[in-house]
């Protein structure tokens, strides 16, 4: 048989297994990083790819007997690496909470993300476990993860329980975020 190929080197720390599920014939891409065992990622091969692992990459193949072979090989190709990259490389959000008395923190043993905004109460926030992480470091909020639509919704949520005030500038800012403030009349 006759095949068309493409390789993709893999990066030292990650690992790929290869699954094959009994019920519904599918077959599924395992991957994880060495360092952290418990964040495991999987990818659902199509039908008509094949693939092999050999010295740090991973070859695809598709037979060339395939109608339009070159382009299924080069769309999942191009889908998969994008995948691989948002995992390899989680995208970030970062908040910064502009005010007196501001605080937050994360409860790491419930996943719940606690701030303090200058309200009688405290906003308690359950955190996505699987899909987002969050790191707080004195006023700054990181919110990381592998999908973009995901992260950035929440980081909207977590910004609108404290909008930036439009004269003090009091709330959750974008890092590199500009806004012009409106100017206190004097009488």
């Amino acid at each position: 048989m006759n095949y068309k190929t493409k390789t993709l080197s893999l990066s030292s720390d990650l690992e790929f297994f290869f699954f094959n599920f009994e019920v519904d014939a599918k077959r599924v891409l395992l991957l994880r990083k060495k360092a952290s065992s418990d964040k495991l990622k999987y990818y659902i091969l199509p039908d008509f790819i094949q693939i092999e692992k050999l010295d740090g990459s991973l070859i695809f193949k598709i037979d060339s007997c395939v109608e339009n072979s070159t382009v299924l090989l080069n769309n999942f190709f191009l889908s998969f690496s994008k995948w691989l990259k948002s995992f390899e490389k989680p995208l970030k959000k970062k908040l910064i909470l502009k005010g007196l008395g501001f605080r937050a923190s994360v409860l790491s043993s419930e996943n719940i993300l606690e701030l303090k905004l200058g309200l009688s109460h405290i906003i308690k926030v359950v955190i996505p476990s699987n899909d987002i992480s969050i790191k707080v470091d004195k006023n700054t909020l990181i919110v990381e993860g592998a999908d973009p639509v995901k992260i950035g919704n929440f980081a909207t949520y977590i910004r609108n329980l404290k909008f930036p005030d439009s004269y003090k500038g009091k709330g959750f800012w974008y890092k590199n975020e500009t806004i012009t403030l409106k100017e206190i009349k004097k009488t």
